[in-house]
């Protein structure tokens, strides 16, 4: 009989079913990091190997997840997700959780816990799951191994990416026929045969004739700036000059020579930044008010 037989496991749901167990150590182990910081912080509490132990295997075990999660599930990777390694990997990792386990379980039987003694039992808890979780793991593993030695690939890992696209046309809610005529041309060609679109492919054969819009081309009768007074532009005014000038102007070129922050009618000043030479450097420095004596401690 078959080892799919005996473990009742579809191929095709191999690849789910792993991912599956390798996010639930995860989430396992990361529990089991936060309540050992707070076994760590509490008083009277030890820190030493036992407890280390799990702490230190919760980073220790990102490296395996990466390689047995990820690797057989691309293409590219598939070279490094022999069926071998991940069976040696997913059973050394078991045995390391299973002592992960019993140290802590040896860290509360010593009486290290301190006042966290309920926070550390239920590290013992939750690492016992994390050993359960690697144990299934690894059987898993051990179904792929097989299945690899009998058809010589991965248990639906090669089929990942490689399910057939479809048609966004030939979708079941399309609006498109499903027909041989789905991929018909449309015909484009909307002119109609009148008077007045034969004038206009006139006008759009002499896009730039000056003649068909009158003495004056259209875009400088429409986009030319009008002043606010009735006096017409200067022949030579720079049209890219930005300076500032008043409606009752006349001069189009002001001087280069006049004073930026003045005012145009002789009124009051614009400000202006003070002068460099202002600044007295021998000043003491003068922090603002505030309430400076409020320290953290």
């Amino acid at each position: 009989m078959a080892l799919s037989e005996k473990l009742n496991i579809n191929p095709d749901k191999v690849p789910n079913l792993k991912l599956g167990l390798h996010v639930a150590q995860v989430v396992l182990a990361l529990t089991v990091f936060i309540l050992e910081i707070v076994v760590f912080r509490a008083d009277k509490s030890k820190i030493n190997g036992n407890n280390g132990w799990p702490f230190g295997l919760c980073f220790l075990s990102i490296p395996a997840w990466v390689y047995l999660a990820l690797a057989p599930r691309y293409e590219r990777t598939r070279r490094a997700a022999n069926p071998n390694v991940m069976l040696v990997v997913d059973s050394i990792f078991a045995i390391f959780w299973l002592s992960a386990f019993a140290s802590q379980a040896a860290y509360n039987t010593a009486n290290s816990c301190g006042t966290a003694c309920a926070v550390s039992k239920a590290v013992v808890g939750i690492a016992f799951f994390e050993t359960l979780a690697w144990v299934f793991s690894t059987l898993i593993s051990a179904f792929t191994l097989r299945y690899y030695q009998q058809n010589g690939d991965l248990p639906g890992y090669e089929r990942i990416g490689n399910t057939q696209n479809i048609d966004p046309d030939k979708a079941a809610f399309s609006m498109a026929p499903h027909d041989e005529e789905a991929y018909a041309p449309i015909n484009m060609d909307d002119h109609h045969d009148d008077g007045h679109d034969d004038g206009h492919e006139l006008h759009q054969n002499r896009p730039y004739d000056s003649d068909s819009y009158g003495s004056r081309p259209i875009y400088e009768a429409e986009t030319s700036y009008q002043p606010h007074h009735t006096s017409s532009p200067a022949p030579h005014e720079n049209p890219f000059d930005n300076t500032y000038r008043t409606h009752g102007s006349t001069s189009p070129h002001p001087s280069p020579f006049a004073d930026p922050y003045a005012a145009p009618s002789g009124g009051s000043h614009i400000y202006a930044p003070p002068a460099a030479d202002d600044y007295d450097d021998g000043r003491p420095v003068q922090f603002p008010s505030a309430n400076y004596d409020r320290t953290l401690h």
